[in-house]
């Protein structure tokens, strides 16, 4: 059979040239991520020769005399702290790109060489280098030749080959090489089980758990079994609705979507107070019991805000909902005011009261150190001035003008690095590092926020009174919100089984 060859259409062509276009576009972000890849490595690398050198000048050696006044500091700190400094990124990112870096440059070099040509890149380096992360080292660069070699080699054939198809090519050729490898990753693999929480938009919050693939499997069954189920009954019951009352009662919007009903069946499984047919126990949420801090300007919609320190702003109905699934709570209602827990016989004293901290935490939110995001609960109170142990008068104070929140890598990082923090009344923090940089960073709490809400109004005139809000109540242990959380909690706790005495919640979940 004879078959014509026809010319590309103008259509064809112009396809073709915007595709020559995008491919040396992406050969050229390939090339210079493995550029950026060897610099954030050389940082590294610089502040690790830095750091050895403050060893050893400080005495840390072997049989070098130790000055206590002298601490280790990761690398790694220090170089991630840097690029928040100069790039202006959070530290998580800041950090992921020099351990990234440090990982490819030292172990997988063939990775990064084949990036520097532009045919391969960083995703799919980062994919092999997992893959490979627990080949024996002395069949590493074998590996990563041979997988190199095959890929590049399939791509320049014209063909295509998807991820499982990379993956499996090359456990094959890790199971050549060391057969052991391949277990000892799967081994690897289960030890990295884990739970994250990360605060969401609107009220919302993800929670990601890392499983092993049948606890994923099963689990993920159950809850959409019991979302089809749901789902049918709740088709049945708008079913009924229309023949008694006629399609126009029903609301549409608030059909909800399969994976609606799939969040609420977990949601359902920890948190529902009455437990599911056959069970031996009521749900874990019957053992919380929160400490809620009341905090209530306005929210977006009229209704007051409510602060979960783990999962950002949420609704007052958000919390009548926490209290109605617990044993009861603690509510308490501070006083805003800057300075209002600070007392004469505490400020000479190195530790904060149980008073102070918690409003140190409740203004600040996460540590305040640049680009640092770690809540304020997992976070040290520390001296912005340093205490003075030896004349507590003369060093900084025990004041909340004189503290903040710092995560302990953090905390120690200010102790014995080389930055300079200066905390300012309106308790935003002003950094300089050694290199000469300065950033501020700013009080994010619910506390900081009410404070802001409370003075930027545009109508505050500093020489006048604020107007009164219905909010601010003189009393505020006797606001409306206070007693209607109040009530739930002890309806909820007068209504619960207490949980067994032999096995008490010893860390229960901070709200």
């Amino acid at each position: 059979m004879d078959t014509e060859h026809t010319e590309p259409s103008g259509d064809s062509a112009s396809i073709a040239a915007a595709s020559a276009v995008a491919l040396e576009a992406l050969y050229t972000q390939n090339r210079a991520a493995a550029a950026r890849l060897r610099a954030c490595h050389q940082l590294w690398a610089t502040c690790r020769d830095a750091q050895e050198l403050r060893d050893i000048a400080a005495g840390y050696g072997p049989g070098l005399h130790q000055r206590p006044e002298h601490a280790v500091i990761d690398p790694l700190d220090i170089a991630s702290d840097q690029i928040v400094a100069v790039y202006g990124v959070h530290r998580t990112r800041a950090r992921s790109l020099l351990t990234q870096a440090i990982t490819l440059v030292t172990r997988f070099g063939a990775l990064v060489e084949a990036m520097e040509t532009g045919r391969l890149d960083e995703d799919t380096a980062i994919l092999l280098a997992r893959r490979m992360r627990t080949v024996d080292s002395l069949h590493r660069d074998d590996v990563q030749r041979d997988v190199l070699d095959w890929l590049l080699a399939a791509i320049a054939a014209g063909i295509r080959p998807g991820r499982e198809a990379i993956l499996s090519r090359t456990d094959r050729i890790i199971a050549a090489h060391d057969p052991a490898g391949v277990r000892l990753r799967r081994a690897a693999a289960v030890r990295e089980r884990r739970i994250r929480l990360r605060r969401g938009l609107d009220g919302m919050a993800d929670l990601h758990a890392h499983l092993t693939a049948a606890e994923a499997t099963t689990i993920h069954a159950i809850l959409h079994k019991a979302a089809t189920k749901q789902q049918r009954h709740d088709t049945q019951t708008r079913l009924e609705t229309t023949r008694q009352h006629g399609a126009e009662s029903l609301d549409t919007e608030y059909i909800r979507s399969m994976d609606e009903l799939r969040a609420d069946a977990l949601v359902a499984a920890f948190l529902d107070p009455t437990p599911g047919p056959g069970a031996s126990r009521s749900p874990l949420a019957t053992q919380i019991r929160p400490t809620i801090t009341v905090l209530a300007p306005l929210g977006p919609d009229g209704e007051p805000e409510v602060y979960l320190p783990r999962g950002g702003p949420a609704t007052i109905d958000a919390l009548i909902e926490l209290l109605s699934r617990s044993i009861g709570a603690t509510v308490t209602v501070p006083d805003t005011h800057p300075g209002t827990a600070d007392t004469p016989h505490g400020a000479p004293r190195y530790r904060p009261s149980a008073a102070l901290a918690h409003r140190i935490r409740l203004r600040d939110g996460t540590c305040r150190h640049p680009g640092c995001s770690v809540p304020a609960e997992a976070c040290d109170i520390d001296h912005v001035r340093p205490f003075d142990h030896t004349n507590p008068t003369a060093g900084g104070l025990t004041t909340e003008g004189n503290l903040m929140c710092l995560c302990r890598q953090h905390h120690r990082f200010k102790t014995f690095h080389g930055w300079r923090y200066h905390l300012n009344p309106d308790a935003t923090l002003t950094v300089t590092t050694d290199t000469g940089h300065t950033i501020t960073t700013n009080p994010d709490g619910p506390l900081a926020r009410w404070r802001h809400h409370t003075t930027s109004s545009p109508d505050t005139d500093p020489n006048i009174p604020p107007p009164r809000r219905p909010w601010l109540n003189p009393h505020p242990h006797s606001t409306h919100w206070h007693r209607r959380a109040q009530r739930l909690a002890a309806e909820r706790k007068a209504n619960a089984t207490p949980p067994p005495a032999t096995n008490p919640d010893p860390d229960p979940p901070p709200f």
